[in-house]
């Protein structure tokens, strides 16, 4: 298996309603993960792009959050229908989207991910 060129992690972290707290998976983040993953796929990016769902990234109140490692760029608070923008702005064109950045989450250890 080829190394991938950039890899999108994004946050499905899915807290339990006992602990009264919002998370990413409260968003449509498993979707959305998956969206990621059709888009690369049906265009044959797959090769060079990575779409990877992963936990938490960071406070999820804001989510849903990713972020496109080797380009250390966050976005929150995006949804499904910003999925395509990112592909095609992003990870094939190079240029993120900065109406949908953010600022690099805190630690996950410091959003008290449960």
């Amino acid at each position: 298996m080829e190394t991938p060129d950039k890899i999108l992690f994004v946050c499905t972290n899915q807290r339990l309603a006992k602990y009264g707290k919002e998370s990413c998976g409260d968003h449509g983040a498993s979707d959305i993960a998956e969206h990621f993953r059709r888009i690369l796929k049906m265009r044959g990016l797959k090769a060079n792009l990575r779409a990877s769902a992963t936990g938490c990234l960071g406070p999820c109140n804001q989510g849903p959050h990713a972020v496109v490692m080797p380009d250390n760029i966050w976005y929150s608070g995006f949804s499904i229908d910003d999925v395509e923008e990112i592909v095609e702005s992003h990870l094939v064109g190079g240029k993120p989207v900065t109406r949908l950045q953010s600022s690099p989450a805190v630690s996950p250890q410091a959003s008290e991910e449960v």
